[in-house]
């Protein structure tokens, strides 16, 4: 079993599909997910880099540094991710306990 934040486990769902990537230099690169780790380390391949300056040029293959990574927008497909659904599960737990610790916390004063 990971021990990996939903972010993470959300990023390995990603693997094998188109990702776009901003570094904290400003640079983008956008291409075909092929492996992140744990660290957001990753690698990619068909990759199109777009420069602070915007010259655009093509990487036939590039490993990112995670620690360098400011954002990654991920595929519109991965909102029906079965990490989203564990969450959702996990979320109405915990409501319900909530629920009920009020309930019970709401004794009469004799």
């Amino acid at each position: 079993m990971s021990t990996a934040g939903i972010p993470i486990k959300l990023l390995f769902e990603a693997e094998g599909m188109k990702v776009t990537v901003e570094m904290k230099n400003g640079e983008i690169y956008r291409g075909l997910l092929l492996t992140a780790e744990d660290s957001m380390n990753m690698t990619m391949s068909d990759v199109v880099r777009t420069a602070r300056n915007g010259q655009v040029s093509k990487i036939p293959s590039v490993y990112l540094r995670g620690s360098s990574v400011r954002f990654i927008a991920l595929p519109e497909l991965l909102k029906s991710a079965p990490v989203f659904k564990k969450v959702a599960t996990l979320k109405k737990k915990a409501e319900m306990e909530r629920q009920a610790a009020k309930s019970g916390a709401k004794r009469k004063r004799e």
